[in-house]
């Protein structure tokens, strides 16, 4: 068996034994509050609350290799979780938890590794009232609970809670709100923490870069990414563009699987290149079917779409002398793709429109910041392995690309059938 046929063989193989475990779409540590206060009398509150259910697992044992699509056949471990979050998300009057009136009401969210809920809360009269965000810090002492605040007629106002900052007052009269928290830069560390802690996105820049390639092709490609990303950020923040979220996450997963084949087909000999072609357009073929029978969230379009971009740009490369150079299209494309992701969180806070430019422009610096710091960590450390003189090239793209290939296509088969 030829090198190409064995490295072919090697690479499905090793997709297959590396599958990861469930782990969910932007696994950071992050909640997302919407409150709307009442002075009253009495004083009352709705709740609208976003959290990644990674956290959840984490802070109830009792829900581990349960979905939150299963959650709803469980009655007990849905009302564990709705107990769990009642009580550490609440509204506080003279030192007592507000009562809950009525039932607390599953939302639909954007992103299938999250939960949201909903509900209302009555106080006794009380002037002296506070909020509290205390979920999770017992389990991921990190966390960032992020709450968007608005009391009576008052300009909604962003709040974040911490670890050594779980509850703020609200301070007394009507048209009293609590104070900002940091603007632009509250939504700059929320971008850093949104890329650092995104593993399909890091799993994407880091295909993108398993191929090494000088300072000049690193730059292009980090280049087109960014700014198609910036893009689409904005057009879904501002609400010009919204397309589904699952069918969006689900195409993040394949845009990562369609780079470590190319990666393959780059590195390889022409046995090799014409299996990982055969393989991709099985992958589009079967996928466009399935969306064509309704079996997945993709709508058949634009699987067809995205699976004509890609076959295209394998014979396009196939046809240059330095097929490398062509990488920036391929980051710009799948880009346009990542950025209605990123767009996710931004959306699900419904920011009153005078809020969108700051949270947009500083979100989107702290998604570049940490971009750049993972490029400038991850690029030389690759350039390093792929010099050795004892370690093949060949081999540390190909396994690099079966790891990347695994997680993947198990983001996208999980997120299309969710």
């Amino acid at each position: 068996m030829s090198w190409t046929r064995r490295g072919f063989a090697a690479l499905l193989a090793a997709a297959a034994l590396a599958a990861p475990e469930p782990v969910h779409a932007h696994g950071r540590s992050t909640s997302i509050a919407a409150w709307d206060v009442r002075s009253g009398p009495p004083a009352s509150a709705r709740v609208h609350l976003r959290v990644a259910w990674a956290d959840l697992q984490r802070a109830l044992p009792a829900l581990g290799g349960v979905t939150p699509a299963g959650l709803a056949a469980r009655p007990a471990l849905a009302q564990a979780v709705d107990a769990y979050l009642v009580e550490r998300y609440a509204l506080v009057a003279d030192g007592r938890d507000c009562a809950v009136d009525g039932r607390v009401a599953s939302l639909p969210t954007s992103d299938p590794g999250h939960v949201a809920r909903r509900w209302r809360v009555v106080c006794p009269d009380a002037r002296l009232l506070h909020l509290r965000g205390a979920g999770f810090f017992e389990a991921v002492a990190s966390h960032l609970h992020l709450a968007r605040i608005r009391r009576d007629d008052a300009r909604p106002v962003e709040q974040v809670f911490l670890l050594d900052r779980s509850e703020i007052a609200l301070a007394e009269g009507t048209d009293a709100a609590p104070p900002p928290a940091g603007g632009v830069a509250t939504f700059i560390g929320l971008g850093v923490e949104h890329i650092a802690t995104g593993y399909d996105h890091l799993a994407f820049l880091l295909a993108l870069l398993l191929l090494g390639g000088s300072i000049l092709e690193v730059a292009t490609i980090v280049t087109g990414f960014t700014l198609a990303h910036s893009v689409t950020l904005a057009l879904g923040v501002l609400g010009w563009v919204r397309p589904e979220a699952a069918a969006v996450e689900a195409l993040i997963g394949l845009s990562i699987a369609v780079v470590a084949l190319e990666n393959a087909w780059l590195v390889g000999g022409p046995r090799l290149r014409r299996g990982v072609g055969i393989a991709l357009a099985a992958l589009f073929a079967v996928a466009s079917a399935a969306a064509a029978l309704g079996r997945v969230a993709v709508p058949a379009a634009a699987l067809v779409g995205v699976g004509l971009f890609s076959l295209c740009y394998l014979g396009l490369a196939a046809r240059v002398a330095r097929p490398f150079r062509l990488r920036w299209l391929l980051a710009f494309v799948f880009g346009l793709i990542h950025g209605f992701g990123f767009a996710g969180v931004l959306v699900e806070m419904a920011l009153p429109p005078e809020r969108l430019a700051p949270a947009l422009f500083g979100f989107n610096v702290g998604v570049e910041l940490g971009q750049l710091t993972i490029v400038a960590l991850a690029w030389p450390l690759l350039r390093f392995l792929l010099s050795r003189a004892w370690l093949p090239r060949t081999l540390v793209v190909q396994a690099g690309s079966a790891a990347v290939l695994a997680a993947g296509l198990f983001w996208f088969v999980s997120r299309a059938l969710a």
